[in-house]
This record gives structure tokens, sequence and C-alpha cells, in this order.
């Protein structure tokens, strides 16, 4: 194949992205003008270093906004198990034509249940119970028509980790950050 074959199927392929980004913004912002104030929402939400999975936030309480997070994974002997739980309180919130954006402060909580096998294939059982206070906000937007939000916050955490030979307090600095579909 010859450098003018290359370059001209280059110059197709990015024509075709172009095109097809072009269409979808265009449909974006027509779909934008929905009802961006939603009061359920579902997506994924994490924190570093271990929390985090499946969540389901309620924003019917404005400006007060509940969530939960959980995963449940279980893999013959090892298994991860988390429930996490959330209060915000929104301290300023912007609501614009096309997006809606919060900051907020908010009460977070956790559990956790790992199980995994050592080096001498012992079964270690490791249960960790944290709570922090978190600073973050949300830009929620229209995408195709459905209101997608997306968070990110960070804040100071303490809990407990006990294992089977020990138990540690723990405290740090932690960062989260999600995206939700809200209907």
């Amino acid at each position: 194949m010859n450098y003018n074959t290359k370059r001209k199927k280059q110059i197709v392929a990015v024509s075709r992205f172009i095109f097809l980004m072009s269409l979808f913004l265009i449909f974006s912002a027509q779909a934008q003008t929905s009802n961006l104030t939603k009061n359920f929402g579902i997506g994924s939400q994490g924190a570093t270093p271990a929390f985090g999975g499946i969540s389901f936030k309620y924003n019917g309480l404005k400006p007060v906004y509940l969530q939960a997070v959980g995963r449940f994974i279980l893999n013959d002997q090892v298994g991860d198990h988390m429930l996490g739980t959330g209060v915000s309180y929104a301290i300023y919130e912007h609501h614009g034509k096309w997006n809606q954006a919060r900051l907020y402060f908010t009460l977070e909580g956790g559990w956790r249940y790992q199980s995994e096998m050592n080096m001498q294939n012992e079964t270690v059982n490791t249960s960790t119970l944290a709570a922090g206070i978190a600073f973050g906000g949300e830009l929620v937007f229209s995408l195709g028509g459905i209101p997608l939000g997306l968070n990110v916050g960070i804040g100071q955490g303490i809990g407990r980790e006990n294992s089977n030979s020990q138990s540690k307090g723990l405290a740090g600095v932690y960062v989260s950050a999600g995206i939700h579909a809200y209907f």
C-alpha cells in the first residue's frame, strides 16, 4: 500500500469521526433543554483506596442529597463486599439552561469485608469500618436526553481495620469520583 492510499484512508477515517461527533453534539444540544432536575440516579462511585461500586442517589430532599454505594464480589475463596452511605448538603447550586452545578459538604460512612488467601494458603478475613467528611462538586448536563452527573470530592476519613491477627486504626485523605444517570 503506498503513501497516498494510506493518507486517503486516514482522511476518510478522520472525516467520519468528525461527522459522527457533529451529529452527536447536535442531538445532545437539542436534548439538553430537557428537565435536569430528576430525583433518582444510578451509576458508579468510588473512593480511594478501596471503597466503591454501584451507586444510588436520591435528590428529592434538596438541598439535602442521599447516596448509597455497594458491591458484592465473590470468586471461590476470595470475596470483597462493601456498603457505604452518604448525606450531602449543597452549599451552592446553579441551575442554568444547559447544566446544573452544585458544591456540597458530605458525611460518609462505609463498611468493607474482604476474604483472601495468603501465601500459606490460609484464609485472611479483613473488615473495615470507616467514616469521613468531604467537600465536593457535581456537574449535571444532558447527554442524548439523559441527565448525566459527574462528581468529584476530597475528604478526610478515619476508621478501623480488623483482620485475623491484628486490629489497626486508619486515617487519611481520600478522593472520590462518580458518574450517575438521573431518571
